[in-house]
């Protein structure tokens, strides 16, 4: 998994969280295509959501750089990936 470190994060202008999920193959899924893809990015909640047993409202939230926001949601679109994750309100015709 690519974490953005804080070097990235000072160099873009900031992270953008694009979607929540409970679900941990999805999370893994995506990591991968962001890996081939070059695009930088972090989860974050994934120790909160392997406590929480699957209760519904404990996600994960992917991060991404501002400037990769496009092209990561254009990727999860072009795999068909975007019904199987709750995209963050306004961007959901982004992409």
């Amino acid at each position: 998994m690519t974490i953005i470190s804080g070097d990235i994060a000072r160099e873009s202008k900031g992270v953008i969280e694009i979607f929540t999920t409970d679900n941990t193959v999805l999370i893994s899924r995506i990591s991968a295509l962001f890996n081939a893809e070059n695009i930088d990015f972090m989860v974050l909640g994934n120790h909160a959501s392997l406590l929480g047993g699957g209760i519904a409202g404990i996600g994960q939230r992917m991060m991404v750089g501002a400037e990769n926001t496009q092209k990561a949601l254009r990727l999860i679109r072009q795999t068909g990936l975007q019904d199987d994750i709750d995209i963050v309100k306004g961007l959901e015709n982004s992409g």
